[in-house]
Parts: structure tokens; sequence; C-alpha cells
């Protein structure tokens, strides 16, 4: 019975991040109006890290303490928010969100692979069909975007796979660290550390007179920062703890699924028959994954 509750909690967890991040491409749009897009992204980390790092301090949580750690956690900071936020705010501006996604989407495959390797998790034929299937339904939602050529895709495809591959680096640190340093300083400080080089881009690369800091912006910025950000980021890494990654990672396959509901409802984009055809791919995917296969157990 306790397993079972276990197992839904940390389903429910996973699918509650998924939403969180998928939030973040419609806030993300609706803040182009009122500032540069690295200084955004720049700030976001910021107020992200700021409010963690002040939870953890004034809730007397451990230090993280040893060179090691914080290797780890600059290293996690340099891989999952600057070069993650900084591919994908440029691709963004060079690829149809279409193809972009799909190329993000990788992220969950390169990282069950590094996972196979570096953190000796074993993915069974299941896994990796439903891995499979749920690229597949990615692909299948973003085919209109696929046959399009548009200028400079190259670039933005370079862009794309740098911030995919940051991703799924620090998914495999983060998991090597679970259980050896706070989450709230760990992701606060990380949050930090990615911040300097988003910084640097933001001063040297963006006309800081083009911010029209507005109280629309700040309410966007509130919601990248802790419902896009802090959130999703310490439930992400509390649910290191609790199962393998590559079990966890197919839940990243949701996102484009949040991301076409929530393109219908707040920008009335329209919901094609080939987008729902791909949904069902994705959530015979997380099927395959979480029922078929067995159940979620915590990770030792």
């Amino acid at each position: 019975m306790l397993l079972n509750l276990h197992l839904k909690f940390v389903s429910s967890a996973a699918i509650m991040v998924m939403m969180m991040w998928a939030l973040c491409y419609p806030l993300i749009k609706l803040s182009l109006p009122y500032a540069p897009v690295m200084l955004t992204a720049f700030l976001r980390a910021v107020i992200a890290g700021c409010v963690l790092v002040l939870i953890a301090h004034f809730t007397n949580r451990p230090f993280p303490r040893g060179y090691r750690l914080w290797i780890y956690i600059t290293i996690i900071g340099l891989s999952a928010t600057s070069l993650g936020l900084w591919g994908m705010f440029y691709a963004g501006s060079l690829l149809n969100p279409g193809l972009a996604t799909v190329i993000t989407n990788m992220q969950p495959l390169i990282a069950g692979i590094l996972g196979w390797y570096f953190l000796k998790e074993r993915m069974t034929g299941v896994h990796l069909i439903g891995s499979v299937i749920g690229f597949t339904g990615i692909v299948i939602i973003s085919l209109n975007s696929l046959v399009q050529t548009e200028k400079q895709v190259l670039l933005g495809i370079i862009f794309v796979l740098m911030a995919s591959f940051g991703g799924a680096v620090s998914n495999v640190l983060l998991k090597k660290i679970a259980g050896q340093v706070d989450v709230l300083f760990a992701m606060g400080f990380q949050l930090f550390i990615g911040a300097i080089p988003l910084g640097i881009l933001a001063f040297y690369t963006t006309n800081l007179d083009s911010l029209d800091w507005k109280m629309d912006y700040t309410l966007i910025l509130l919601a990248l920062a802790l419902l896009g950000t802090a959130l999703p980021f310490i439930l992400w890494f509390w649910l290191m703890q609790h199962a393998p990654l590559f079990k966890l990672n197919v839940y990243n396959f949701l996102t484009p699924v949040f991301g076409i509901y929530l393109g219908h409802t707040v920008f009335s984009e329209s919901l094609t028959t080939i987008q729902w055809l791909g949904a069902t791919f994705i959530i015979t995917a997380i099927f395959l994954v979480t029922v078929i296969n067995g159940k979620i157990k915590p990770a030792h």
C-alpha cells in the first residue's frame, strides 16, 4: 500500500514538473515585448537562485561542504543554467518552435545513455522502446515544422543540441550527488553560478535601453523564476533520489503535450489531427515505462 502511494506521488510530482516547465514557453513569449530574451534569462536565474538560497539559510539547512560537491554544483550550473538557457533562448529566435522542441527532447535519450554509462542504471527493452515511441510522438507533433526550410536553421540546431546536452549532463550529475547535498542550497547556488555567463551575454549582446519594466513584466518574471525554475528544480532534485534517471526522463515527453495545450488555450493555436496523434504516442510511452514495466522503486 505504501509503495503504491509512493509510486503515485512520484508520478504526480514528475508530471507537475513537466507542466511547470511547459508553462515557461508561453511566459517567455509574453516577456518578449518588455525585455531582451537573454536579460530575462539572467534575471530569471538570479531571482530563482536568490529565493532558494534565502529559504535554505533561514531554515538552517546544511551548507554544502567539500570541494568535490562545489565542483559538481558549478558544472551543473554551467550545464543546466548557462548552456541550457543560452541554447534554448537563442534557438527560439532562429528555429521554428516545433523543430526546436523535437531536438530539445533528445535530452531524455542522451541522459538515459549517460545514466546507463556513468550511473550504471540498467535500461530494459521496454524502457528503450518507450523512449523511442515518445520521441516518435514529438516528431509526429512537429511534422509541419520539419518539412520547412528557414534561415540559420543549422545554427539554431547547434544551439538546441547544446541545450539538450547541457540538460542531460546536469541530470546525470544531479543524480550522482543526490542525498549528499541539501537540495535548496545546491539548486540555488547552481542557478547563481549559471547566471554569471548569462549576465555577461546580456550585457554585451543586448541593448539595456530596450527594457520596458512594467508590472506585467514583473509578474511574468516572477512566474518564470518561481513556478518555472525554483519549484520544478526542487521537485526534480527530490525525484532524483527516489527513482532511476531513465524512468524519470520519459516524463520529459509530456512537456510538448502541455505546450500544445497551453498554446491552444493561451494563444488560440489550433490543434491538428497530427498533433493529437503525436500526443497519443507520448502517452503510450509513459504507460509502457511506468505501468507495463512495473512500479517505480526508490533508488538505493
